[in-house]
């Protein structure tokens, strides 16, 4: 008897076990389910910013796209400056015309010129200028940009209503040489197509030099990325790297800007010149009266 008491109590308290187990089992997998119900949803939480991202980096592209080519269209109208005979610059600036040669603008005799296609505009500095040491010889900077026309230039004999003229390519040149050190830096960017819309990054082409190297024309390798000449689709522009964003935004639209204010200035100060002239002009023909 007291062998079936005790078989009752031990089948009792496995029965009380497995239920026990049993029901733990089940909590388990609820909490599983519920953490896999979470997690997926965290998963498509993240997908869904990461294409928000990918998108925004997109549309933010095209907007400074856009502002680009803008820039690009006001250079059209400094063809005027082409004619005008440029007697006053401001400090530390070169600006001269001539004939187009690949990226290079060759000086031209004759400034005002009809045959001439390009325009060259420089400005010039001295390392360690923004610290009062431009007369120590610590080394040069520079940067310009080449604007190059397309098509026949105006036979307008009135510099100021000469129309628009279509520009076939913008290059840039940016230089550093730091003789102290012994560094040289240059980066050049050449749009060949700075009137397509949109802009095709195919189009657009980028060169870094460090101490001369590599040379002129050398191709980015496999092995240096980002050193020599390599097209501006292949800098990356995703969410984690919008390094061609950051080019466009914080360096290129800037330089374009910059320079198209200075042709302008330019232009203002030598048309101010002529509209001078035409004011002493008058001035001796007044004086004439006195006698």
């Amino acid at each position: 008897m007291l062998s079936k008491h005790r078989y009752i109590r031990v089948r009792d308290s496995l029965s009380s076990e497995i239920s026990s187990f049993s029901i733990n089992l089940k909590k388990s997998f609820l909490l599983i389910f519920i953490l896999l119900l979470n997690t997926n949803s965290l998963v498509s939480q993240d997908a869904s910013e990461d294409l928000q991202s990918s998108e925004s980096i997109i549309a933010t592209e095209k907007e400074l796209d856009q502002k680009i080519i803008e820039l690009n269209k006001r250079f059209t109208a400094h063809a005027k400056l082409m004619k005008v005979k440029v007697k006053i610059l401001p400090a530390q600036t070169v600006l001269f015309k001539g004939k187009a040669d690949g990226t290079k603008c060759v000086l031209s005799k004759d400034q005002e010129s009809d045959t001439n296609d390009c325009m060259h505009l420089e400005l010039y500095d001295f390392v360690g200028s923004e610290l009062g040491l431009s007369g120590k010889g610590l080394g040069s900077k520079s940067k310009f940009i080449t604007i190059i026309y397309s098509g026949a230039a105006s036979q307008e004999p009135n510099y100021r209503k000469i129309p628009p003229r279509d520009v076939g390519k913008i290059f840039s040149k940016i230089a550093m040489n730091d003789f102290v050190n012994g560094e040289s830096v240059t980066s050049e960017i050449d749009d060949t197509s700075p009137l397509t819309s949109p802009l095709q990054n195919g189009n657009f082409f980028l060169f870094y030099q460090v101490d001369g190297f590599p040379f002129p024309g050398t191709e980015e390798s496999p092995a240096a990325k980002g050193v020599g000449r390599y097209s501006l689709e292949k800098m990356e522009n995703s969410t984690s790297h919008d390094i061609r964003n950051t080019f466009k935004k914080k360096f290129y639209v800037k330089h374009l800007d910059n320079f198209d204010k200075l042709f302008q200035k330019i232009y203002n100060f030598n048309d101010r010149d002529g509209n001078q002239n035409y004011r002493n002009n008058i001035r001796v023909l007044q004086d004439s009266l006195k006698y």
